[in-house]
């Protein structure tokens, strides 16, 4: 009887404990590189935020979907530093540009519509500048489209403008906050 009793109070013991469990969700992130060169978002961390100014509605709808040598509407400039200044990786730098949720079949980023007051049928367009005055649409999630830059002084510097552009030509910009995000790679040769 009392070898019943204490299977039985061991059964209760652990059938309790299960039910108490509770857990959670772990992000892990990192990078294992044979490189030293340092990443720079308009000369600070090696991610950075771009804000662009308040476009209107009309200024969206008005400048339409992306074009491939033209911005849209309030292109804001940043700039994406690799210096290897320290320890020279080859001649040249390679980028390239990722989003797992936000892309789209024309190389641009959704809005994030999770966000309270979403604006809807907006876009964000990224236009690489290989000098002052050429636009080159940097197509994200598009593996064909990588820019390179030579190294100069142990830099190479890729200077871009984001901008709001249509999400498609048949729906209208509405109203409301922007949020997007992209990812880029760098290669050497």
């Amino acid at each position: 009887m009392l070898k019943k009793s204490a299977i039985a109070a061991a059964l209760v013991i652990f059938t309790s404990s299960a039910f108490a469990l509770d857990g959670g969700q772990l992000d892990f992130a990192g990078l294992v590189s044979d490189n030293t060169c340092a990443l720079h978002v308009n000369g600070g961390a090696q991610d950075g935020q771009i804000t662009l100014q308040t476009a209107t509605t009309a200024e969206v709808n008005n400048i339409g979907v992306v074009r491939a040598a033209e911005p849209g509407a309030k292109p804001e400039a940043f700039s994406i530093t690799i210096d290897c200044s320290a320890d020279p990786q080859g001649t040249s730098a390679n980028l390239s540009m990722g989003s797992v949720f936000f892309s789209n079949s024309q190389g641009t980023l959704n809005n994030d519509l999770s966000i309270n007051q979403a604006a809807t049928g907006v876009a964000i367009a990224i236009h690489y500048l290989p000098d002052a005055t050429t636009y080159q649409q940097m197509r994200v999630n598009d593996s064909t489209d990588v820019k390179n830059v030579p190294y100069t002084n142990g830099k190479a510097i890729f200077n871009f403008k984001a901008s709001y552009v249509k999400q498609a030509a048949t729906i209208d910009a509405t109203a409301g906050y922007v949020k997007t995000n992209a990812a880029y790679t760098v290669t050497y040769q």
